[in-house]
C-alpha cells in the first residue's frame, strides 16, 4: 500500500521527532516556559493558515461526505484544538488571547507556504499528503508517551498528551488512519509521477514538523524581525 511507502520513508523523521528535547521535555514534565509560548504563538497562527487550506480543499470535491470530513476539521481545528494550547498557556502560566498576535516565524512561514504550493497544484492527494503528518506525528508522539506512562497525573502536561492519545487510537475510524485509507484509494488511480509527488509533499512535511519543534524550543524567530516586521510607511 502507498500508505506503508510514505511511513516507512519517514520513519527516520518520526524518530527524530520522538527524540526531540521539546517532545521529550512534555513526556518528562518539563518545558522552558518561553518554549511553550513561542511553540503557541506560531501554532496559533499555523492553524489559521490550516483552516484555509481545508476550505480550499473542499473546492476540489464533488462529494458532500467529503466535504463533510474537512468541515468537521475546521470545526476541530476552531473548537476542540485551543485545549492543548491552552494546557501549554497554563503551564507558562500566561493568557491565550495574548499569543494570538505574532508575526509567522520563518519555519512556520515556510510550512505554510509548504502547503499552500501543496493545494495550488489542485490535486487532492497532494493536499491530503501535505495536511496529514500534523495529525500523524501527533498521534505518535502520544501514542509513544502514553506507552511510557508519561501520562500520570503529576505531569503538567497529561491533558496535552491524553488529548492527542485520543484524537489517534486504534480505532479504525481515528484522523489518520481514514486519510492515509483515502490516500491510498487515490494513489490506486494516480501515475507514478503523480504519486512521487504526494510522496514528496508528505516527507516535506514531516520534516517540517520536526522544524516545528525546533524553532519553537530555541525561539527561532526572524534574524532581521525588527526590519522585517516595520510598517510600509517606515520602510519606504
Amino acid at each position: 500500500m502507498f500508505s506503508d511507502e510514505l511511513k516507512l520513508a519517514a520513519a527516520p523523521i518520526m524518530a527524530e521527532i520522538h527524540k526531540h528535547p521539546f517532545v521529550q521535555g512534555i513526556t518528562n514534565g518539563h518545558v522552558d516556559k518561553a518554549a511553550l509560548i513561542f511553540y503557541v504563538q506560531q501554532d496559533y497562527q499555523y492553524l489559521s493558515e490550516f483552516i484555509k487550506i481545508y476550505a480550499n480543499a473542499i473546492t476540489k470535491l464533488t462529494d458532500r461526505n467529503e466535504m463533510t470530513f474537512f468541515a468537521n476539521s475546521i470545526d476541530f481545528i476552531l473548537n476542540s484544538e485551543i485545549h492543548p494550547h491552552h494546557v501549554f498557556c497554563d503551564v507558562a502560566g500566561v493568557q491565550y488571547e495574548d499569543l494570538q498576535h505574532a508575526t509567522p516565524a520563518p519555519k512556520a512561514y515556510l510550512y505554510e507556504s509548504h502547503m499552500y504550493r501543496a493545494a495550488d497544484t489542485g490535486s487532492l492527494m497532494n493536499i491530503l499528503a501535505a495536511f496529514l503528518p500534523c495529525p500523524w506525528t501527533y498521534g505518535e508522539i502520544a501514542r509513544q508517551q502514553v506507552a511510557q506512562n508519561a501520562n500520570t497525573d503529576d505531569n503538567p502536561f497529561k491533558s496535552w498528551i491524553d488529548f492527542y492519545a485520543g484524537t489517534e487510537n486504534d480505532a479504525d475510524e481515528s484522523l489518520s488512519k481514514r486519510v492515509f485509507s483515502w490516500i491510498d484509494r487515490l494513489a490506486s488511480e494516480a501515475t507514478s509521477e503523480q504519486r512521487t509527488q504526494a510522496k514528496q509533499f508528505f516527507l516535506k512535511s514531516c520534516e517540517l514538523e520536526w522544524q516545528f519543534w525546533e524553532q519553537a524550543f530555541y525561539q527561532q524567530d526572524w534574524h532581521f524581525k525588527s526590519i522585517i516586521s516595520q510598517p510600509e510607511a517606515q520602510q519606504s
